[in-house]
């Protein structure tokens, strides 16, 4: 008996997971796909820097940025649950810069224009603490 309410359980945990993916997916593929959601966003990114591409692309992430002699700076962009996404700004071996990642969550419907000078003014004041300016 145990083990039917257990099987139960797993049913039920497997079938809200397996929802909450396929929310994010629909989501993402409803727009177009994460190249064409973001578009905008992207735009921004690849813009930044003449050697930045998108890296990685998948129904629900993109990765976008540049890695060169001069380090790697990377965007994570990533479709979440509950309409919002999810975006990491990672800086990594930089000579001049020490290694960082910022996090940032936004709802999935926000001005991409607007979703970009908010990471800007992260990235501005992550810069000033480094630097002590």
């Amino acid at each position: 008996m145990i083990w039917v309410i257990l099987v139960i359980i797993a049913i039920v945990i497997a079938f809200r997971i397996g929802s909450k993916s396929g929310e994010m997916i629909s989501s993402s593929i409803n727009a177009g796909g994460m190249r064409v959601k973001y578009a905008k966003l992207l735009e921004h990114i690849l813009n930044g820097h003449p050697e930045s591409k998108i890296v990685v692309e998948t129904r629900t992430y993109l990765r976008a940025g540049v890695s060169n002699y001069g380090g790697t700076t990377m965007f994570h962009i990533q479709q979440n649950v509950g309409g919002t996404v999810l975006i990491d700004y990672e800086v990594s071996n930089n000579p001049a810069v020490p290694s960082f990642t910022l996090h940032y969550s936004f709802p999935d419907t926000m001005d991409q224009d607007e979703m970009y000078d908010r990471i800007c003014q992260g990235i501005k004041n992550k810069m000033a603490q480094l630097f002590n300016y």
